[in-house]
């Protein structure tokens, strides 16, 4: 273990953070993906299948190659080719390697196609967390909608609940009782009275 540690520890270094290669990188890694993809369709031309991930596409005539998935403009509006033979596709993408290296206007490319992407990203975040906030607000809504219905059955029952609310409001008032008490004794009225009458004939 000693040995390990001697002859290693001179190398010690931090660990790059994500997202800490610059575009020029970022971009020649993803051509050195593309000459993957093309090596293992010549190895396997029937069994390729991942098609959707090429920036090269069988086309009558050949094949047609993209700059890249984010149509880059390569300079003078050139994103989009179509060469005869898997050779011209591999030498196609050498030389955008080369040329992204190189040219100070491609970079610049890359980092405007880079900052739309992030730019992208966040919104689409910040639209995430807005539909999450809205998934949230409704349920709340939904909640009170069915309380509404809980609401409407009671309606019956405000009329009562009106009543006392007048009786409260009545022992301010004499008249309101006043106006109450005959409602009551319209029924009652008549027994009393006859209660009444038939106390005093006695």
């Amino acid at each position: 273990m000693a040995n390990f540690l001697e002859k290693w520890s001179s190398k010690k270094a931090d660990k790059p953070k994500a997202g800490a290669r610059n575009v020029v990188d970022t971009f020649r890694a993803r051509v050195a993906e593309q000459k993957a993809y093309l090596e293992e369709y010549e190895r396997d031309n029937a069994g390729f299948k991942k098609w959707r991930s090429t920036w090269f596409q069988r086309v009558p005539g050949g094949f047609g190659v993209t700059v890249g998935r984010d149509s880059i403009n390569a300079g003078s509006g050139l994103s989009y080719i179509v060469v005869e033979s898997l050779k011209d596709v591999s030498e196609f993408l050498e030389d955008l390697a080369y040329h992204a290296e190189n040219d100070v206007g491609f970079q610049q490319a890359l980092e405007q196609n880079r900052r739309r992407r992030v730019a992208l990203l966040n919104a689409a975040k910040t639209g995430g967390d807005k539909v999450s906030a809205k998934a949230k607000a409704k349920p709340a809504a939904a909640k009170p909608a069915a309380a509404k219905p809980a609401t409407t059955k009671p309606a019956a029952a405000k009329p009562v609940a009106a009543k006392p609310a007048v009786a409260k409001s009545a022992p301010k008032a004499a008249k309101p009782k006043a106006a109450a008490t005959p409602a009551t004794e319209v029924a009652k009225p008549k027994r009393g009275r006859k209660t009444k009458a038939e106390g005093a004939a006695e």
